[in-house]
């Protein structure tokens, strides 16, 4: 990279164990996606980091690059997409994170990479549209979504994080989400509701009482993006809100060394 390049970048081969995972991020690139990709390069990246909810960087490696996105979705985790158009070898997508970002595991800097990475492909070819659904009051759980699909959404997402989610205090759960700077809070001493824009027409809500446990998607952004997505996401963000619960309340149990 240019020495005048302000960001310190680190690629998922530096995580920890991260080289296998780069691995496959480089697969799906160069092989899987690649058709997909190409076609970005005759679409507006501003529309492009609009629908994904991230911001065009002005500052770019080298020459060939056209378009360099960032995306945040919570604190510290930032994701940079590198969109390269070659004369001679065409396009080819580089992701790269802050060194801030080594400090989450290995696994959810990958899955939020897949998932991005994805949702670009499905833009390049052509599936989703370049604009947005208007957001709903209307709401649908991770057991609605999944008697519409099939499937296994709720056990693969909630699978050794239901009982600790619920053993989150409102206090916990509203300093977390304050570390995270990502999601909104409502609560009081009988539960708690987080909310996150994972994209702009994409809601996640996790919510908290007396009843148990919901997590439930916003309904135009559930009937737009595929289960894929939906489970990725809400796996991605509770596993942010336990770690960030565990380091506020450590007589939390603990799923890993990372929870």
């Amino acid at each position: 990279m240019a020495t005048d390049f302000p960001y310190d970048l680190v690629t998922l081969g530096h995580f920890e164990n991260g080289w296998g995972w780069e691995g496959q991020l480089r697969g799906y690139i160069r092989k899987k996606y690649r058709a997909d990709l190409e076609l970005l390069a005759g679409l507006a990246p501003d529309l492009l980091a609009h629908c994904l909810g991230g911001e065009l960087v002005s500052e770019l490696p080298y020459d060939t690059i056209l378009w360099g996105l960032r995306l945040r979705p919570f604190r510290p985790l930032e994701l940079f997409f590198f969109y390269n158009l070659d004369p001679e070898f065409g396009s080819d997508l580089r992701i790269f994170y802050p060194r801030k970002s080594l400090v989450l595991p290995t696994e959810d800097a990958y899955v939020f990479a897949w998932d991005f990475l994805a949702l670009l492909a499905r833009y390049g070819k052509g599936v989703y549209p370049l604009n947005l659904r208007t957001l709903s009051n209307h709401w649908y759980s991770l057991a609605d979504i999944e008697s519409r699909h099939g499937g296994d959404l709720q056990r693969f997402t909630l699978q050794g994080r239901k009982d600790i989610v619920q053993r989150i205090s409102p206090e916990v759960a509203a300093t977390a989400l304050m570390r995270l700077d990502s999601g909104v809070y409502e609560g009081d001493a009988a539960g708690w509701t987080a909310t996150w824009q994972v994209l702009p027409d994409l809601e996640l809500r996790v919510g908290c009482a007396a009843a148990g446990l919901e997590v439930a998607y916003e309904a135009q952004g559930a009937a737009k993006y595929a289960p894929e997505f939906l489970i990725s996401f809400a796996w991605l963000y509770l596993n942010a809100l336990l770690r960030e619960s565990g380091q506020v309340d450590p007589a939390l149990p603990k799923l890993s060394a990372y929870f």
